[in-house]
């Protein structure tokens, strides 16, 4: 596995268990870990998409 293929899997397992996280929350009805939750899976999911895209740019 190439390292561009790595940081995006890891990337998608991030986002997954964020997205996860905020589930949980939800049937638990914590609104404010929800928001959160679907944040931070939000921008970590916007950069591993755009480090991979840029990825030969980047070096």
């Amino acid at each position: 596995m190439d390292a561009r293929r790595g940081a995006f899997a890891l990337v998608t397992l991030v986002t997954a268990i964020m997205a996860i996280r905020g589930l949980v929350a939800f049937r638990n009805g914590d609104l404010g870990t929800v928001g959160r939750q679907l944040g931070v899976g939000g921008i970590v999911l916007a950069f591993g998409i755009g480090l991979v895209r840029h990825w030969d740019d980047i070096g």
